[in-house]
Formats: structure tokens, sequence, C-alpha cells
């Protein structure tokens, strides 16, 4: 399926958290035009045929700055908060205007996908800042220094919690190579929904990582599926992939357990025998079996005789194989077969006892004691 229709069809199967952005930006609008018309200063030529009609009474005992809010409502701004609240009204009309633009954005090739999407979020959410920005004014706490830079930007860790429940969704398509949905995590707060469109060759499963219990997570072939990502309350991604990857969906509304919220369509068959872009083949791996453990459960432990005794090691029984000779294994100075991301003892070196830990132990409380420091510890 050409990308232009895949991004179509993702697009209008968000149609219902785009309207809810833009509405709650077109009310914004209106009420701080609204707020202007209401805290103008008004043409001088009223004003002072009114003082006028007063007579020598009005002088030096009338203010006639705020004799002029009585016709307006409200007290006059200054010239540089009218500057401010006039500035944020323009953003929230620029960004009321923007259209399609606002919720869909490419990641060119061999760049970042974290920076595209965080900056995308940003500028979308310089509506929110804007509001914030007339807020402010309002109350007298805007302080340049805090609030001057969010007109022109305002990313997502800025935005509260009841700007997260309506936030602007995203459309955003990335070569599988350049897919690290794992820095995604840090955006599937409130309301959020983020649709990947992938081109080209990519790993298994490389939205598994953010199954994560209050998160509807789905990767798809099929962008029908798209509806229930847009129907959910949940901060929701998914991704829509070629044949191949892997098929599955989380939905935290579904039940309490894992078994029930995770629904497994497909696994592939064959997998990548080298990296893709910065993804080893190890991890690539990794990912998909991080899957199939969250789909089948995990196994049981049985714990050993001898476990926790003296610090013997605990024995498991009934766990998943370790990697195939070559995959998740490191070749390191430390010698051969080392697994990757352990640390390997030293040759000639020692594995602390059980009595050399007491020592240690001993030695530590010892050393708090002539620091008079154990109330710390």
């Amino acid at each position: 399926m050409p990308s232009e229709e895949r991004s179509r069809q993702a697009l209008q199967a968000l149609a219902a958290p785009r309207e809810r952005f833009l509405s709650a930006v077109a009310t914004a609008v209106e009420q701080v035009r609204g707020y202007l018309n209401t805290h103008r200063t008004p043409p001088a030529g009223p004003v002072a045929q009114s003082l006028a009609e007063l007579g020598g009474f009005a002088a030096g005992r009338i203010d006639a700055a705020r004799f002029a809010a009585l016709f307006q409502g409200g007290d006059p701004l200054d010239a540089a908060s009218l500057a401010r609240v006039e500035r944020a009204l323009g953003v929230l009309q620029e960004v009321a205007a923007a259209g399609d633009d606002l919720f869909h954005v490419s990641v060119a090739s061999g760049a970042d996908l974290y920076g595209v999407v965080n900056g995308a979020l940003a500028r979308a959410g310089r509506a929110f800042g804007a509001a914030q920005t007339v807020e402010l004014v309002r109350t007298g706490r805007f302080r340049v220094d805090e609030h001057g830079d969010q007109l022109y930007a305002f990313p997502f860790r800025r935005w509260n919690r009841a700007e997260r429940q309506i936030a602007p969704p995203l459309v955003v398509e990335v070569d599988g190579a350049d897919l690290r949905a794992g820095v995604l995590a840090e955006f599937l707060d409130g309301a959020q929904k983020i649709v990947l469109i992938v081109h080209g060759l990519l790993a298994p499963a490389p939205l598994a990582r953010l199954v994560t219990p209050g998160v509807f997570v789905l990767q798809t072939t099929d962008p029908a599926e798209l509806k229930k990502l847009a129907a959910t309350e949940a901060p929701a991604v998914a991704a829509l992939v070629g044949e191949g990857a892997a098929r599955f969906t989380h939905d935290p509304a579904a039940g309490q357990t894992l078994a029930a919220r995770l629904a497994v369509q497909a696994l592939p068959t064959d997998r990548l025998a080298g990296p893709l872009g910065g993804l080893s083949a190890f991890q690539m791996a990794d990912e998909l079996r991080h899957l199939e453990l969250l789909a089948t459960g995990p196994h049981p432990p049985t714990a050993s005789p001898n476990a926790g005794r003296g610090g013997e090691r605990q024995e498991f029984d009934g766990g998943p194989p370790l990697p195939p000779a070559g995959e998740g294994v490191a070749r390191s100075a430390g010698g051969e077969g080392a697994v990757a991301g352990s640390r390997q003892p030293e040759a000639g070196s020692r594995q602390p006892t059980a009595d050399s830990v007491d020592t240690v132990d001993q030695l530590a409380a010892w050393l708090l004691r002539q620091a008079d420091l154990s109330g710390l510890a």
C-alpha cells in the first residue's frame, strides 16, 4: 500500500483526537480575543469627551485610564502585557490554521526519531504555551526569564495533566532502520496518540519494548485496526508495518492480567541475520523474545535445596533457554563467551565469599560509628 494512502488512513483514524485538540484551540482563540477586547485602552476621543463633560470636578480627581476601563469592562493592559497577549493570540491562530501538517511528520533517513517527535509536539504545544501566557499575564505572574520562550516551542515535558488529556495526535513516517521505539515512552501519557508508518525493512517486534500495563500498543499491517487506537482512553502507540513483522495488540482496557490484555496474532518465522541500522541481530531477537515471553507468561522459578545458604547460587528450572551460540554473546578481553552486558572477573581475581561480605559490612558499620553518621544510614 502506498505511503500516502497509509498516512491518509492514519490521519482519518485519528479524526476524533484531532478534533478534540483543534476544538480546544478554537475555544482558546475566542476567549483570548474577548479578553483583549475588554482590556485594551479605548479610543481617547470618547473618554476625553466624557471627562470634559464632568468639567473641573474631574481635574486631579479621576484617573483617565481607570475611567476608560469602565467603558470596556476591565483594567486596560500596559503596553508590554498587551503585546504578549496579542502575540499569544497570533500563535493560537497559527496552530488552529496549520491543517494536517500539525499532525503529520516524516523522519529523514538516518535522523533521530525522538528529536522529530519531540519537535513536532513542541510546535503543536505552542497552543498550550500561548494559553498559559495569557493566564500568567492576567494574574500578574508572567516572568520573561521563566515564560518568555513558550510561544516559540512548548515541549511535551512542560504540558500539564489537563493539556496531556487533549494532546494533539501524531502520524510519523519513519524508515524501519531508524525505528527506536523505546524513545517514545516519554510521550505516552495522558491521551497522547502516535501512529508510526514504517517503511522498508524493520525489526520483527520494535514496539514490544513499549508494552506496559497502562499503554495501548498496536503493531499491525491493517490500517483499519487503527480505530482501536483512536477509541482507547489510554495513551497509545501503533505501527503500520509490512508483512513478516510480528502483529499484536496490548489493550489496557481488556483486563487486569497481561494474558487478558495482550493478543499476539502472528510471530515471524524468518529473522534478520545481520544488523539493521544501529540495531544488532541480538537486540532484534531479544525484542521478539520479549514479546514471546509476554505472550506465554513467565516460567515459575524452582529454587534449589541450597538456595540462600552461604551465598550459594539459586537455581531455576524450566526457564527459557539461553540464546543460541553467537547471539547475545560478546568476545571481550576477559575471555571467550562473556555474556553481553555482564562484567567478567579478571584473571586471578576472587569472587567474594560470605565471610568477606560480612567483614565488609562490619567495617562499614564501624566507619559510620566513627564518623557519627549512623543516624543517616
